[in-house]
């Protein structure tokens, strides 16, 4: 175990020591933090106030329009003009609109907001005149306006949106990560191997151990990224008031982390495995083809899940390993998820993984000592590449 740690914190030493990691992360947390902003710095404005011309015998307008407006929550200013004024000054578009003498309204589109108000400003103050006409009294006048609103059942409430919007966070994040990490283990084996180092780091240590101590450190490492990176997204997210969360999607989020480091330890390991294959750089993304086309299948996967959580084939869909990597957590950031299903999952990701750990340690076992052609499965398979390392 301790040459195994040695190894580990040896992959973090020369990452973080790495000028373009350092670069790469710091721009990864300006453009999360900025993302995260977004629907704030976008959306986050006031509404602006509705300039309405108020001409001759539309004084009588003023009260309904202020009371209407205030009803909409829509700002408005009124200005008293004269009927010229009023059609140059909407017209230029100084002003949304204008009404005349209490029964013309002037305005370049008749659907537009501030037509809109106007309109519904009219009918109420027509409506009282009309109920006044007929007899009826200020207080019988002022009940017939007391009109209670219909219970509204929404089918898609802003907290069912916000999981959407998570949800749909955390598959293309998690994808963007998995694929990030198990392209650097890729590239640190080839490395190793090109440069001849990894002759003298097995002088003294096992092929097993190497292996294991490689993704126990980039592992490590990425998941201090992807914790760093969530902070700073909930952070400014939850700081600028563009997301309100229960508890129970903090627990989901945490959870995350865990199907993050099953998924990791899978294909990092099939990373690690095949790209001992291969000697050159230029054949890593060859040789990495499986892995990279199955997470692309379970990132495919994973939206289709995240669309349709509560489906009995998203259910089993989300369950199925590799693919649970990624669309479990998304499921899980959509909320009502059986523990049982979070449970049977993870046991067959770990199983999955467990056998993909097998495999990478007898590739890699086989192969990392090999220079020149790449080898074929077969060959690395058979332990035709080297022999025996004790």
């Amino acid at each position: 175990m301790r040459t195994v740690l040695l190894v580990a914190r040896r992959e973090v030493i020369v990452r973080l020591q790495q000028r373009g990691f350092r670069i790469g992360l710091a721009v990864a947390v300006i453009i999360i933090a900025l993302g995260a902003a977004a629907p704030k710095i976008i959306g986050g404005h006031a509404a602006s106030t509705y300039q309405i011309g108020v001409v001759g015998g539309s004084e009588e307008l003023r009260t309904y329009l202020d009371a209407a407006a205030k009803q909409a929550g829509q700002p408005i200013r009124l200005h008293p003009t004269d009927a010229t004024e009023a059609a140059a000054k909407v017209r230029s578009g100084d002003w949304d609109a204008a009404v005349i003498n209490g029964d013309r309204i002037v305005a370049k589109s008749s659907d537009s907001g501030a037509v809109t108000l106007i309109q519904s400003a009219h009918q109420a103050q027509q409506l009282r005149d009309n109920l006044a006409a007929a007899g009826l009294t200020g207080i019988q006048i002022q009940h017939a306006f007391e009109v209670k609103a219909l219970a509204v059942t929404a089918t898609n409430s802003a907290e069912t949106t916000q999981r959407q919007v998570v949800a749909t966070i955390a598959v293309v994040f998690l994808f963007a990560q998995l694929l990030t990490f198990c392209t650097w283990v890729a590239i640190g084996v080839v490395e190793e191997k090109s440069s001849r180092v990894v002759e003298l780091i097995l002088s003294a240590v096992r092929p097993v151990q190497l292996l294991t101590g490689k993704l126990v450190g980039i592992g490590g490492l990425a998941l201090a990224q992807v914790a760093l990176l969530a902070l700073v997204a909930l952070g400014v997210s939850i700081g600028t008031g563009g997301l309100t969360l229960p508890g129970s999607a903090y627990v989901s989020l945490l959870v995350a982390f865990g199907w993050f480091a099953l998924g990791f330890a899978f294909f990092a390991a099939l990373a690690a495995g095949l790209a001992s294959l291969v000697s050159r750089q230029e054949e890593v993304s060859g040789v990495l083809t499986p892995v990279t086309g199955l997470l692309f299948v379970a990132y495919a996967a994973s939206f289709a899940v995240s669309a349709n959580p509560d489906t009995s084939w998203a259910r089993v869909l989300s369950m199925i390993p590799p693919i649970s990597a990624i669309a479990m957590p998304a499921r899980l950031a959509r909320g009502g998820v059986p523990i049982t299903d979070v449970l049977a999952a993870a046991l067959l990701m770990l199983a999955l993984t467990a056998v993909a750990l097998v495999v990478a340690g007898r590739l890699y076992r086989a192969s990392i000592l090999h220079t020149g052609n790449k080898l074929t499965l077969r060959s690395a398979w058979r332990g035709e590449a080297v022999g025996d390392l004790a």
